[in-house]
């Protein structure tokens, strides 16, 4: 667990490629991609094949973002784990998805409405662990999480706090998932889908 950091600023590559102003990641537990958009209970019929790359243009675009049922993206991250990612928070309260087994963590901000959230993580459908998403950028980490924090920064900073605790959540999900974010990241081939508008649709 107290494997290698990633040898650039993580959040800064997700802002360059269009995630500065929101992000939703969700890292899953499990390795098949139309069983994680299942237990999501996505628009299965709404499938499109593309690289992260391509989805994230249209995320995006501000048209799309305004939708009632943005598209959220998935593919394969380290073995056995797939991210689900989305310009705001992937579709993370699905019933199916809260009593498989597994782990999931999840990662978001959204600037102009709460900033950076806290980090959740879940194990078997439970949440676990919170790990406070401190403005300061204080990293805090209980139990659960501690492991996974090694060579991260702790104490709190005047400036850019959020931006760099940000950093260190997805280096966490990263170690966790046994992949980091990087340029190769945006070329992996994945599946597109739009959320469902309502459980009733789903």
């Amino acid at each position: 667990m107290n494997g290698p950091l990633p040898g650039h600023d993580q959040y800064e590559l997700l802002v360059a490629r269009g995630f500065g102003d929101s992000f939703g990641g969700l890292w899953v537990e499990r390795g098949d991609l139309d069983e994680v958009a299942d237990l999501l209970r996505l628009d299965l019929g709404s499938r499109r094949d593309q690289v992260l790359g391509e989805a994230v243009a249209a995320m995006i675009d501000p048209p799309d973002m305004l939708n009632e049922n943005p598209a959220v993206w998935i593919g394969p991250c380290g073995p056995g784990w797939s991210m689900v990612i989305g310009a705001y928070e992937p579709y993370n309260s699905a019933p199916r998805l809260n009593v498989v087994k597994g782990r999931r963590l999840l990662v978001r901000w959204f600037w102009e409405v709460d900033g950076l959230y806290d980090l959740d993580f879940y194990r078997d459908g439970e949440l676990v662990e919170e790990l406070p998403a401190f403005p300061s950028g204080e990293l805090d980490p209980g139990p659960e999480l501690e492991p996974y924090c090694f060579g991260l920064p702790r104490e709190g900073v005047e400036e850019g706090g959020w931006e760099r605790l940000a950093h260190a959540f997805l280096t966490i999900a990263g170690r966790m998932s046994g992949r980091f974010i990087d340029e190769d990241w945006f070329r992996i081939p994945g599946r597109t889908y739009d959320q469902p508008i309502s459980e009733a649709d789903a």
